[in-house]
C-alpha cells in the first residue's frame, strides 16, 4: 500500500526586525495605582433591564409612516389568542346571573336577557358565526350551490349581515335567547338564536357582550 506522507503546513516566516522593535521586556508593567483612572459612562444602569418590546410595538413606535396607517381592528384578533380564564369568565358570570348558580338554565337565560338589553347598543350589525343549521346540506354536504344560491334569497345565511333593532322577551331553553333580526341588503326580517351571531364591530363593547353569551349558552 502506497503511504501518504502528512503535508507539511506552511511555518510563516518572522522577521527578526519586527521581534526586535518590541518593547524591553525587561520593564516591568506600571502598578495598579499608576494606571489612569477610567471614566463610566453613566448612562449605564445597573438592576434589572425594562421589559423589551416585541418587534410590532417597536415598528409603531419607531416608525411614523405604518403607525399612521394602522388601525384597531388590525389587533382585534389578538384578545381570542390569549389563554381562556376560565376562573375569571365564571366571576363574572355570578354578577350577570347575580348567582352561585351559573348553569344555563331557562331561569337564568332570563336573567342574561335583561342584562342584555340593559348593556348592549343598539342597533347592533351581527353576522353568522359560522353556517347556520339549514344551511349545513349545501356547505358541507352534497346539496346543489344552485338551490342553495335560490335559497339564500328567502332563507337567512351566516353570510349575510343584519342588525339588530331591540331584544324581544323570546327565550327557549333548547336555543336560548331568540332575537329579530333585519338583514341589510333587502330588509327581510327573521328570528334567530343568539348564540350563533357575532358582531360586525370587532372592537365594539356589542362584540364582547355576545362572545361572553355564547361562550356561557354552549358550555353552561
Amino acid at each position: 500500500m502506497p503511504k501518504f506522507n502528512k503535508p507539511k503546513l506552511n511555518q510563516p516566516k518572522v522577521n527578526q526586525s519586527k521581534v526586535d522593535d518590541r518593547p524591553d521586556q525587561s520593564k516591568s508593567l506600571p502598578s495598579q495605582s499608576e494606571l489612569p483612572p477610567v471614566q463610566l459612562d453613566e448612562t449605564i444602569v445597573a438592576g434589572r433591564r425594562p421589559k423589551p418590546v416585541n418587534d410590532f410595538q417597536h415598528l409603531l413606535e419607531e416608525l411614523s409612516e405604518l403607525r399612521s396607517g394602522f388601525h384597531p381592528e388590525m389587533l382585534a384578533h389578538i384578545d381570542k389568542n390569549l389563554p381562556f380564564n376560565t376562573k375569571q369568565f365564571e366571576t363574572k358570570l355570578s354578577k350577570i346571573l347575580a348567582s352561585k348558580n351559573i348553569d344555563c338554565t331557562l331561569k337564568n337565560s332570563v336573567k342574561y336577557l335583561d342584562y342584555l338589553k340593559e348593556n348592549i347598543q343598539l342597533p347592533c350589525h351581527v353576522t353568522g358565526i359560522e353556517e347556520f343549521e339549514w344551511e349545513e346540506e349545501y356547505t358541507m354536504g352534497s346539496g346543489s350551490k344552485k338551490e342553495y344560491a335560490r335559497l339564500k334569497k328567502t332563507q337567512p345565511s351566516y353570510t349575510d349581515r343584519f342588525t339588530i333593532n331591540r331584544l324581544d322577551d323570546f327565550v327557549i331553553q333548547e336555543e336560548g335567547i331568540f332575537v329579530e333580526v333585519q338583514r341589510v341588503g333587502d330588509s327581510q326580517k327573521f328570528m334567530l338564536p343568539l348564540f350563533e351571531l357575532e358582531s360586525v364591530d370587532v372592537i365594539s363593547r356589542n362584540n364582547q357582550l355576545l362572545d361572553d353569551y355564547a361562550v356561557w349558552f354552549l358550555n353552561y
